[in-house]
């Protein structure tokens, strides 16, 4: 796959586009990588929460290891402007940062499927009362990144909880004014698949 990287990279997100550009760079989150993320929106919509053309760039030793792009339809303004808004679960850096409105950060490190490698989570949706949804890429064995189909699509909020021991992982989000959804799925690390073990309603805390 050809990397595109600086003025390249840029006629690339722009192409089509009256756009404007915001960059974020995002370090200690990995033992091995920084990530950086370049974020376009077109000017025509001054609202904050157009679509946009995200990519994700990761580094190791000061060079490009690998770029991954995607469309997001609804971000607030704010997102990918701070490197504040970042967790890692690998560095221990904001780990411990309060949680407002289901929010884990922009960019999110963690062992998602218990293999003892880095893993990303990227917003891609601001969304609403139940929170943003995340892209998820898990690292091979190569060391490159690719998405996991259920967890992007079916689990889509980062996990409340990651069980290393049971390989599970607990969302609980925004149901109803009184009550939250709380999902527990499961990983098989011999078929490489996931299953929905548990979904119930909880009194919200």
């Amino acid at each position: 796959m050809h990397k595109l990287t600086g003025p390249l990279l840029l006629m690339f997100l722009f192409s089509g586009y009256v756009a404007k550009a915001q960059t974020c760079v995002y370090r200690n989150l990995s033992h091995h990588y920084t990530f950086k993320v370049i974020s376009v929106k077109n000017t025509a919509d001054e609202v904050g929460t157009s679509a946009r053309k995200v990519s994700l760039l990761i580094f190791k030793n000061n060079k490009l290891n690998q770029q991954i792009n995607f469309g997001a339809e609804y971000l607030f303004e704010g997102v990918f402007k701070k490197d504040t808004a970042s967790r890692s679960y690998i560095t221990g850096k904001n780990k411990n940062a309060d949680v407002p409105d289901y929010d884990y950060g922009d960019v999110v490190i963690a062992d998602l499927n218990f293999d003892g490698k880095e893993d990303i989570a990227v917003k891609h949706d601001s969304g609403g009362n139940g929170g943003p949804r995340y892209n998820f890429y898990l690292q091979d064995m190569h060391g490159t990144f690719k998405i996991d189909h259920y967890l992007t699509d079916y689990i889509k909020s980062f996990p409340e909880e990651i069980n290393n021991k049971q390989k599970i992982l607990r969302t609980q989000t925004h149901a109803n004014m009184r009550q939250e959804a709380s999902k527990l799925f499961q990983y098989n690390p011999k078929t490489k698949k996931w299953k929905l073990l548990k979904w119930e309603m909880v009194d919200a805390g």
